[in-house]
């Protein structure tokens, strides 16, 4: 240690001074080296359970805390025969400070496990129900998008995995086709009952591996399998095209557009020419895998719901609305006031407005 210290005595000023373990250091050292690192031995996908997990009975907690509220909102949206439940980005904050911010950066980790507490709630609430759905339950975030809410124009690289809601005018859409969901087999050669279902998943779907296309051919005893197409399980698949209203364009460029996939109740529900407001999270979609790749890769927006702008501005009347008309009518001066209400930029004209 003498000798070494002599011989980087001249690098004084570059090196930090050695301290170089001694033999008592040494003998105190386990015969198994030096312990590991906190945590540094843990599983990924074990970690990523437990986090999963807790998201689950964080929105569990949610939904407890205010249990006949949302029992209400489960019996209004499946009588009305809708499977995708509202969800306020007000109320999360309000459950958790800075929770609704989360959300829309990274939609894709909470979405799964809030779904799967929702229909573990729905269980709990009227088993009988949730027995005879015929879709599963989804969560439709609404409420202020902020930066999130854009035209096709701003969906860039810096939108990717996030939830946006875009809005604009569809301008081809494609035809709506059933997308197998989970595939039967029964074995070919034998009638005994045997049946083996695949679960099949794609870029589409907010897993973090996909499962689809490969189809099995044999089972586990080597029997050979084949496909029963009728007890296969199917959803709708559907692709539209949404483009930037002119008004919404600056002058003299070329109105941008995106691609939208919307599944299940959300195919067929827009037509070329209507004017949308899609809420969905934008994802990428690399090409098969090869030896080469140019990185460039097409984004699509993954629908979680889809509004016709002419369904928000025509919206029925709701019970408030009914409470003030009553209450307009029961004024002694209505007649006058509806005449009031007439074109009320120009003043004065009180028998003209009358009629």
């Amino acid at each position: 240690e003498r000798r070494l210290r002599r011989a980087l005595g001249n690098f004084a000023p570059l090196w930090p001074r050695l301290s170089l373990p001694s033999v008592a250091m040494m003998d105190s050292v386990p015969a198994g080296g030096l312990p590991a690192a906190a945590g540094a031995e843990r599983d990924p996908a074990a970690q990523e359970r437990d986090e999963y997990e807790k998201r689950v009975r964080m929105f569990s907690e949610f939904l407890h805390s205010n249990r006949a509220t949302w029992e209400k909102v489960l019996d209004t949206e499946l009588a009305n025969h809708r499977c995708r439940i509202p969800v306020e980005l007000k109320d999360l904050k309000k459950a958790e400070d800075g929770l609704d911010k989360r959300v829309l950066q990274q939609p894709v980790k909470y979405l799964l496990a809030w779904e799967e507490a929702l229909l573990s709630f729905m269980k709990e609430v009227n088993e009988k129900t949730a027995k005879q759905l015929k879709q599963t339950l989804k969560l439709d975030i609404q409420g202020s998008f902020g930066r999130n809410h854009i035209t096709p124009r701003g969906m860039n690289s810096t939108t990717l995995h996030h939830l946006m809601k875009v809005e604009g005018i569809v301008t081809k859409a494609g035809l709506t086709a059933p997308k197998l969901l989970q595939s039967m087999h029964v074995r070919k050669n034998l009638d005994d009952g045997h049946v083996e279902q695949r679960d099949h998943r794609d870029a589409t779907a907010f897993v973090n591996s996909s499962a689809s296309g490969a189809m099995p051919t044999h089972d586990s005893e080597g029997n050979e399998l084949a496909i029963e197409v009728g007890l296969s399980v199917y959803k709708d698949y559907q692709k539209f095209n949404i483009q930037e209203a002119p008004e919404s364009a600056p002058a003299g460029q070329i109105p941008r557009s995106i691609e939208v996939i919307c599944e299940g109740d959300l195919a067929d529900k827009a037509k070329p020419g209507d004017r949308v407001q899609v809420t969905g999270v934008y994802k990428s979609f690399p090409a098969s895998t090869g030896d080469f790749t140019n990185g460039i890769w097409p984004a699509r927006l993954i629908a979680t719901n889809v509004t016709l702008i002419k369904d928000m501005t025509e919206a029925p009347f709701v019970s408030d609305d009914v409470k003030n008309i009553k209450s307009i009518a029961a004024r002694e001066d209505a007649f006058q006031l509806l005449a009031r209400s007439f074109a009320p930029s120009i003043c004065g004209h009180e028998r003209v407005k009358a009629g």
